[in-house]
This record gives C-alpha cells, structure tokens and sequence, in this order.
C-alpha cells in the first residue's frame, strides 16, 4: 500500500494536512494501514491537542511517557482528566519532553503530588492553565512555585 495513488499523486504537505482533522483514535488506526501513512499519522504535528478522557482507565504512566517522546515539541494542549494511574515519574518525563504545553488538565490525578508541580514550574515556561481539581495530594507550597 505504500506505492498506493493516493501516496503517489498527493504530496507529504498535503497528505499531513488530511491527516491532522483525525482524532487519536483513527491516526492510531491509520499508523497501522502501512509504513508511509505510519510515518504521517504520528507525525508530531498531528498531536499538538490531545484528550484522553474517553481511554482514561488504559491510560498509564507509560503511556504519557511515550507522548510526550512522540509529540514533545508539538504538544501545546494535553487533558489527562481522570487518567487515575498517571504518578510524578511520568508527569517529570512528560515536563522535560513537552517543554511548549500551554494547557494541561490534570483533573482528577489523584496520584499527582507537589512533584508534578515543581517539574512543570521547572521546564513548562508556557503553561498558561493547569487544572488541579481532585488532586488532593498537592499542597499550596508547590502551586506558589507554578507562579
């Protein structure tokens, strides 16, 4: 499928263009119809808003890991909203790898600690909305250094 019209008529620029009006969901699917629409579905570009809400019992620490890898300099906006298994050694990958994240909802993290908060006060200089709701385990001090 690699040698497809489709992949020899249509220039990269435009088929990346076709590819970032998918969701998460059917970029994953496309990643696996063959090895050049692979290279285009999870092409960082097309992972700059991510919302995991709707596979928040699979999503894992390893999970945010690889993203913020893959995505990293593309991330601008991640909602990790009741991802429940999420913890700070993944959050301090995520905060060193995903240095342009603007928006990240956190809602509900409940093993988010005042670490998180001290990484991306770190390394996310252009965080402009955090949400902390339900995240017990973080204490005023932590949210000062967000400052």
């Amino acid at each position: 499928i690699d040698e497809a019209p489709i992949n020899k008529k249509l220039p990269k620029e435009l088929l990346l263009r076709i590819f970032s009006y998918l969701d998460v969901v059917t970029l994953c699917r496309c990643a696996q119809v063959s090895k050049a629409w692979n290279v285009l579905a999870l092409d960082g570009s097309n992972w700059q808003k991510i919302d995991l809400f709707n596979f928040q019992t699979d999503i894992e620490g390893r999970v945010v890991e690889n993203i913020s890898k893959r995505c990293g300099g593309f991330l601008r906006q991640l909602s990790l909203r009741g991802c429940l298994s999420v913890g700070d050694a993944s959050m301090k990958t995520f905060a060193q790898n995903c240095r342009n994240i603007e928006v990240l909802n956190l809602n509900g993290c409940t093993k988010i600690t005042d670490s998180t908060c001290l990484s991306l006060s770190k390394f996310c200089s252009k965080l402009k909305h955090l949400d902390l709701t339900s995240c017990v385990s973080v204490s005023n001090h932590s949210l000062k250094a967000l400052r």
